[in-house]
């Protein structure tokens, strides 16, 4: 089986190289899981996704991307589960499975689109990690994965969706009389392009010599302090979506120190999972295919 990537698709593995398209999920335990059973479910998932056992393929001369399952029914999937004791953190293990980048290599030609690790953690905890290409799995795939990979875990199917063959480019997917329409288009654009291609690159980054790599920030707080925000969202009439974004955007602009009188212009992507409205209607747990965004 093989098919041309959409032009979605396409943007997505030409966008690899410069550090995006890499869908990272992980489970956290407290035990060690048998590694023997979880590389046979891993497997299982790959075998009920066909899509996450093929191989993405670059065509030089063309300068095209295509994927190809070589793999028969009879023939189970060879995916190795790499293994490692860390001292990271869980959320470190995360950064450092973001940046690490099969793709980004132009000389191959021929790479998988989905890796698994084991990681033996700090304080007698374990990390699973599914590192995916983009292409192959959204973030709403990645989150339906590893649902199926927690209901096989403790021996059931829950909700394990099984496909047939690589599936079709989102684009074939945009229900008909649709594709020109401002939302769907707007959607398909800057899914396709990312958001860099908007420009609003407002934030300058620091030259330290070193490779560039994703950090992640977290911030964390109580009960009480949840509840204020909460009750004060309420009390205001202000959505407590509207709160976080305008927090972001002050955290922004304080990061710059700028002058009082200059000012910049800042946007918020807004993804909005549009499954439900695509034909044929897809489940949560359909891998192959990207959310639709809405920009605002």
């Amino acid at each position: 089986m093989s098919r041309p990537l959409g032009g979605t698709e396409h943007s997505w593995c030409r966008a690899v190289p410069g550090g995006t398209g890499v869908t990272v999920s992980a489970i956290l335990l407290s035990k060690p899981p048998n590694l023997p059973h979880l590389q046979s479910l891993i497997h299982q998932l790959q075998s009920h996704h066909p899509i996450l056992r093929s191989k993405l393929h670059f065509n030089p001369t063309t300068n095209t991307f295509s994927f190809s399952d070589q793999t028969s029914g009879s023939t189970p999937p060879t995916l190795q589960i790499h293994t490692s004791d860390h001292t990271h953190s869980f959320y470190q293990t995360l950064e450092q499975e973001m940046n690490t980048n099969p793709w980004n290599n132009q000389e191959i030609t021929e790479t998988d689109v989905m890796f698994a690790s084991l990681y033996n953690l700090q304080n007698e905890q374990w990390a699973v990690v599914l590192r995916l290409h983009t292409a192959v799995c959204d973030r709403v795939a990645a989150t339906g994965l590893m649902r199926e990979l927690v209901g096989l875990m403790g021996g059931g199917e829950m909700g394990v969706v099984k496909e047939e063959g690589l599936g079709v480019a989102i684009e074939d997917c945009v229900p008909a009389g649709k594709a020109n329409k401002p939302f769907w288009a707007r959607g398909a654009d800057m899914i396709g392009y990312s958001v860099n291609a908007f420009r609003f690159s407002n934030l300058e980054f620091a030259e330290t010599g070193l490779p560039d790599s994703t950090r992640f920030v977290r911030l964390k707080i109580g009960v009480d302090e949840t509840d204020k925000i909460v009750n004060g969202c309420k009390a205001k009439g202000v959505k407590l979506f509207g709160a976080l974004a305008a927090a972001g955007f002050i955290a922004a602009r304080a990061s710059k120190t700028l002058p009082d009188e200059k000012w910049e212009k800042y946007s918020l992507a807004t993804l909005i999972d549009c499954r439900s409205e695509l034909d044929p209607v897809l489940s949560d747990h359909h891998v192959g295919k990207i959310d639709f965004s809405l920009f605002t």
